[in-house]
């Protein structure tokens, strides 16, 4: 009876002592996210740099990036946030070089922070390198040697001369102030001039009725250069004043290929509301320096002729900076309106600081 007593009891332990040797269940964690993200290598200056990131479960954890430039300690955090397109993204403010280093982090419904890109101890790095404005603007700093003002005097005049003796001439002056910006914007111009002349009534002897007349023109004017390309750049400018006839306007415009500091070639015209149109087409060269030298076909209606013949001259020009701040130029010119060419000139000068 013993026996059979001992085995029931052992039969019916047996089982309990099995259920107590189970290992107990783990805890259950909060689920965490699987984030995918293509890291930026490079950066231009002034332009923020834009993080994107897939995320298979967006609401499992708050994601956000940590950010500093580097050489910095200090650590700054950006979250991500939805776009239209289902992906997420968060942005990093422009830099300048060296750059910026980042990583990716995320904090789950527990609280616990979860590496997903990179980490504190070892960061990406985004090397942030200068855009072509930013090294064309250091070039043109050097070139100018800083200077970014520039006054200037400019004096032409060309005489057309008449078959009838009659007076076909201008002369043309203006004074300029240039503040340079060297980048898209390069350079922004006001300034003032005149223009005086005298221009035949028609094209007959004085006998026959022909005769000479003079023409007028004092103006203000704005103007700005744009560098739409490393080696193009677009002039216009606007005018305002009072002619001979009563107030007057005109537009001016001119489009550069090549450096206009340089070698270059330029196409340009300008219309005067009293004093008509002019347009003209320039080579620029520097082979020659300290010279820098041109060569201009014109053609014009200056100083607002009255004949249908339109006025047309060929004109040679060259600037040596004489010192360091300061430049002279000057111009020699060769053509004809109604008769044989005669020659014009001119003269000017310009001061940086």
């Amino acid at each position: 009876m013993k026996i059979h007593a001992l085995l029931l009891v052992t039969l019916f332990a047996a089982p309990a002592l099995a259920d107590d040797a189970k290992p107990a269940p783990a805890p259950a964690t909060a689920p965490h996210a699987i984030v995918v993200h293509v890291a930026p290598l490079v950066a231009e200056t002034r332009r923020p740099i834009e993080l994107v990131a897939q995320i298979d479960t967006p609401f499992a954890e708050a994601l956000s990036a940590r950010w500093r430039r580097i050489g910095d300690t200090t650590w700054n955090d950006v979250t991500f946030d939805r776009s239209s397109a289902g992906g997420w993204y968060a942005e990093l403010p422009a830099s300048g070089p060296p750059g910026i280093e980042y990583y990716i982090r995320g904090k789950d419904t527990a609280g616990v922070e979860v590496a997903h890109f990179a980490s504190e101890q070892a960061p990406h790095v985004v090397r942030v390198v200068p855009s072509l404005y930013d090294r064309l603007e250091v070039l043109d700093r050097e070139r100018v040697h800083d200077r970014k003002n520039e006054i200037a005097v400019d004096v032409i005049g060309h005489n057309f001369g008449n078959r009838y003796d009659l007076g076909d001439r201008f002369v043309r002056a203006e004074l300029a102030y240039t503040r340079r910006i060297l980048r898209e914007l390069h350079s922004v111009t006001f300034g003032f001039g005149s223009i005086s002349g005298t221009t035949p009534v028609m094209s007959a002897p004085v006998s026959m009725g022909g005769g000479d007349t003079g023409h007028s023109l004092r103006y203000g004017f704005g103007g700005v250069r744009t560098r739409v390309h490393e080696s193009v750049f677009f002039d216009v400018r606007a005018q305002l004043g009072a002619s001979h006839d009563g107030f007057d306007g005109g537009i001016a415009g001119a489009v550069t290929f090549g450096k206009p500091w340089r070698s270059c070639v330029s196409f340009g015209g300008e219309y005067l509301g009293d004093l008509g149109p002019t347009a003209w087409v320039r080579l620029q060269w520097d082979t020659a320096p300290p010279l820098l030298m041109g060569a201009s076909i014109v053609r014009t209606d200056l100083p607002g002729t009255d004949i249908d013949s339109a006025g047309l001259y060929i004109a040679y020009d060259v600037a040596y900076r004489v010192a360091d701040r300061f430049a002279m130029r000057a111009q020699l010119s060769y053509g004809a309106r109604d008769g044989e060419s005669n020659l014009g000139g001119g003269l000017g000068s310009s001061v940086d600081f």
